[in-house]
């Protein structure tokens, strides 16, 4: 028999590409779609994207959903994104845009950050100095193409941009456009005093909106064009890390979620304002509160490194990972002496230092792939469980435990790794597309499907873990000392890495 029982339609434009997600009430996915789209490097440190490739990715992933509940005849109850954060286009008078969209990927504003960055924006925005927020590449434009941001109507998010296409109206949540760090954080507005800086005003921004509210509806033409029905909800979301967060049912504060993707995000939930070094303060998407996130930007992005460019491992033998976790799970805890540094990109928190690189430390002629790839695994784990020190300590609340989700989660070496480094029990996700699912939660309380307009209620419903992994405490003691020898890594190497940055720009 067909089942008929209502779904909530989510929505997550990534760096890459655009999931649409239809789940049941009960999280579960029913369908799903996908398109992908490319990013641009036309310098070194750019990285941008045609901003309607975000629009077109989402309809055509939209419309292939809808198809395929067509013939069950669900009812699609609402819509609600996630998406890239602080990604960002300047629009014109015709919502069209003026150059390409800036990535969060961007690294170009490194003067800005040094001239700009300060402690009373990180006051107000919630966002230590880094390459990361759109704040200092928006002063970028304003210094290095004023006629872009002269032209400018509109600056908007991913989350405003398709807002707009799917209903006309400029508005956007402020869980979505607090990334961008030009808003007053202690009250989920604009900061005029942080848009002067960058020469734009609130009129040029969308209209914010509390995470988890109805925004509009999407329009008819819209509707028939994409196979949704006419005056669907769309609901405000999220940014894909608080998104995350709450697709892991973290709406306690201890309880923190541990992304592990590309880059590597724990994050915390607080009903207070806090800022610190240690992370950067996001909106929670639950409205009035706050998610306390850190970051490690090449976390995966570590392990694909080691397997396409040094493991020396044909893949055409099979798949690579699987055999470098069984050499590595040989190998003793601690690596045999071998540690690694995991900054490939850049040191985010604490030290949001833009010139830090990895290394590996500590190897010599007995050493290989296997200890240098348990290296990789544990110097991840390590650098995790220095930040996890760091945010209990800026909060004053101790973790429990974590909850992880993302690709790293299929490794079981790795699952285990993290609880013994860490010292706590980590539950793994049941849905792999976490992300979304925190989309669909909000989605789901905004119209109180099944009942229930509490989202944490609603996460509770439907949010699962597949199992836990539980620390080994024999183990204890090595992390412990391990993790000493890790956390002096990066003061140790601090003075070399500008001389390195400046022979790397050399080069380049």
């Amino acid at each position: 028999m067909t089942d008929t029982t209502p779904v909530i339609l989510a929505l997550d434009s990534s760096t890459t590409a655009t999931k649409a997600i239809a789940f049941d009430l009960e999280g579960r996915t029913v369908v799903e779609a996908r398109r992908e789209y490319p990013r641009h490097n036309p310098r070194p440190g750019w990285q941008e994207q045609d901003a309607e490739d975000w629009w077109r990715a989402a309809a055509d992933a939209i419309r292939e959903v809808t198809a395929k509940l067509q013939p069950s005849g669900r009812e699609v109850l609402s819509l609600c994104m996630t998406h890239q954060r602080e990604s960002f286009v300047l629009l014109d008078e015709h919502d069209q845009p003026i150059r390409p969209a800036v990535l969060w990927l961007d690294t170009r504003a490194g003067e800005q950050i040094a001239r700009v960055g300060s402690d009373q924006v990180h006051a107000l925005s919630g966002k230590p100095p880094s390459t990361t927020p759109s704040f200092y590449k928006l002063i970028w434009l304003a210094e290095h193409e004023p006629q872009a941001m002269r032209a400018a109507r509109r600056v908007v998010e991913v989350h405003a941009y398709l807002t707009h296409k799917l209903t006309g109206q400029w508005v956007t949540s402020w869980a979505t456009a607090d990334p961008m760090a030009v808003l007053d954080m202690s009250s989920f507005t604009y900061s005029d005093a942080l848009l002067a800086l960058t020469g734009l005003t609130s009129e040029q921004m969308a209209e914010l909106r509390p995470p988890g509210s109805i925004m509009a509806t999407v329009s008819d033409a819209v509707a028939d064009d994409l196979g949704l029905p006419r005056d669907l909800p769309v609901v405000a979301g999220a940014g894909d890390g608080q998104s995350a967060g709450l697709g892991a049912n973290v709406t306690t504060a201890s309880r923190a979620y541990l992304s592990l993707g590309t880059s590597m995000t724990m994050g915390i939930h607080s009903d207070q304002y806090l800022y610190s070094r240690a992370f950067r303060t996001l909106s929670s998407p639950i409205a009035g509160s706050y998610t306390l996130e850190a970051l490690l930007s090449s976390g995966g992005l570590c392990i694909a490194w080691f397997r396409d460019r040094l493991s020396g491992m044909d893949p055409k033998d099979g798949p690579i990972e699987p055999r470098l976790n069984d050499l590595a799970a040989d190998v003793p805890p601690g690596a045999r002496g071998v540690q690694f540094l995991p900054y490939l990109t850049s040191a985010e928190t604490p030290y949001w230092d833009a010139d830090a690189r990895g290394a590996f430390v500590g190897f010599s002629d007995t050493h290989g792939v296997p200890e240098l790839y348990r290296a990789v695994l544990e110097g991840l784990a390590l650098e995790e469980r220095l930040t996890l020190k760091r945010v209990e300590k800026a909060t004053g609340t101790a973790v429990e435990r974590l909850v992880v989700m993302g690709g790293g989660t299929k490794s079981a070496l790795f699952n285990q790794i993290l609880a013994d480094a860490l010292q706590r029990p980590i539950d793994v996700c049941a849905e792999p597309e976490t992300t979304c699912l925190g989309a669909a939660i909000l989605g789901a309380a905004a119209v109180g499907a099944d009942g229930v307009t509490d989202v944490r209620a609603t996460a509770s419903r439907m949010s699962r873990v597949s199992h836990t992994v539980e620390p080994q405490p024999h183990l204890k003691k090595l992390y412990k000392k391990a993790a000493k020898a890790h956390q002096a890594l990066y003061p140790a190497l601090r003075k070399v890495f500008p001389t390195i940055a400046e022979l790397r720009e050399s080069a380049d």
